[in-house]
């Protein structure tokens, strides 16, 4: 992940930068995990991935209802969507990581993150700055 996004997204609040801070080093890991064909890295992956999503998605809301982010309810349908389709993969890979499951999790990763990072936390990082 380019080290631009970060910049982009910093929201000022330490809690969420750092938050995707280890986000990128989850989706690093799993392109390192693919690339070295080191499949059996993928699970502890998605054990990251659902420590972020338990963390940051927690962490995020509380921010936006402190700060009356007028897009709450958006960004809570999509931390749900991720832990619903984390959820499914774990499930498809459990007992038998293919890099087949492997590169469609990645290519259903990179889609979140562009919506989710790229849109919503974007337009969050711009409340944020607004209100200053």
């Amino acid at each position: 992940m380019a080290v631009q996004w970060t910049e982009d997204l910093a929201t000022g609040i330490e809690r969420i930068d750092a938050q995707h801070q280890a986000l990128y080093a989850e989706v690093a890991a799993l392109h390192d995990a693919m690339r070295s064909n080191r499949l059996d890295l993928v699970p502890g992956v998605l054990d990251g991935l659902e420590r972020y999503a338990r963390e940051h998605f927690l962490t995020e809301e509380q921010v936006m209802v402190e700060h009356a982010f007028p897009r709450l309810a958006q960004h809570r349908v999509l931390h749900r969507a991720f832990v619903d389709e984390l959820g499914r993969h774990r499930a498809q890979l459990a007992g038998r990581t293919t890099l087949s499951g492997v590169v469609g999790l990645s290519i259903w990763l990179g889609d979140w993150l562009r919506e989710h990072l790229r849109k919503e936390d974007g337009l969050l990082a711009e409340y944020l700055r607004a209100r200053r």
